[in-house]
């Protein structure tokens, strides 16, 4: 019997197989049509997106480049959603250590005070909070400020003998020694054992007017 003719001389019917234009077969469904997925957006719509998400990924890169134009022209609600992380991008030269002075009323100078009892979470490492509150906002006035306040009245509460008008905040930048270079296990030392050649980073003092107000604050009857 010739291939593809039924029993009983009727016409082939192809069943299984789909016809060129793509038509159902005999069960109802299409076999081989195409189907595009239409856009929900009209074209003018889709361009404009397409800008915004240019725009956004060019404000992205440059976070991550280090440049300061999206910090500088977008309010920080947005600019939340621009930063990316850039925990590690190079090698430390240097350990960096937080200190505080202390403007001393009775001797009419700086001397370097021991803030750790006065943050005592983790007070002896770098995950302290004075370490914290210094690394994320050494550039904000408005938090050195609320910092001072708090040290200033914090350290006339535990010394009354050595109170203090102000403060200054610094950071000492320790040079790393090569890798493979014998290091003895770290110690705080105070600021004077550190050799001239650590440099020193002032980034806050408190004005001289409020330092003579506080100390005069503090000797009134």
């Amino acid at each position: 019997m010739p291939a593809g003719k039924p029993i009983g001389g009727g016409k082939p019917t192809g069943a299984g197989k789909p016809d060129s234009a793509g038509k159902p077969d005999g069960g109802g469904k299409p076999t081989g049509a195409r189907v595009m997925a239409e856009p929900w957006l009209p074209p003018r719509a889709r361009w404009i997106v397409a800008v915004l998400a240019g725009i956004y990924a060019l404000f992205v890169w440059m976070d991550g480049a280090g440049i300061g134009l999206p910090d500088a022209i977008l309010p920080l609600p947005v600019r939340f959603f621009l930063q990316e992380a850039a925990l590690f991008p190079h090698s430390a030269r240097d350990a960096i250590e937080w200190r505080a002075e202390g403007w001393r009323c009775d001797l009419g100078r700086f001397e370097e005070i021991d803030v750790r009892p006065f943050f005592p979470i983790r007070r002896d490492d770098k995950e302290s909070r004075f370490y914290r509150a210094m690394f994320f906002h050494y550039r904000q006035r408005r938090v050195l400020e609320a910092l001072d306040q708090f040290i200033v009245q914090a350290q006339n509460r535990a010394h009354p003998e050595a109170r203090i008008g102000g403060v200054m905040l610094l950071d000492l930048r320790i040079p790393i020694p090569p890798p493979g270079t014998p290091e003895r296990r770290y110690e705080r030392l105070p600021l004077g054992d550190y050799p001239k050649e650590v440099e020193r980073k002032y980034w806050y003092v408190t004005a001289s007017d409020d330092r003579t107000r506080r100390c005069e604050e503090t000797v009134a009857p």
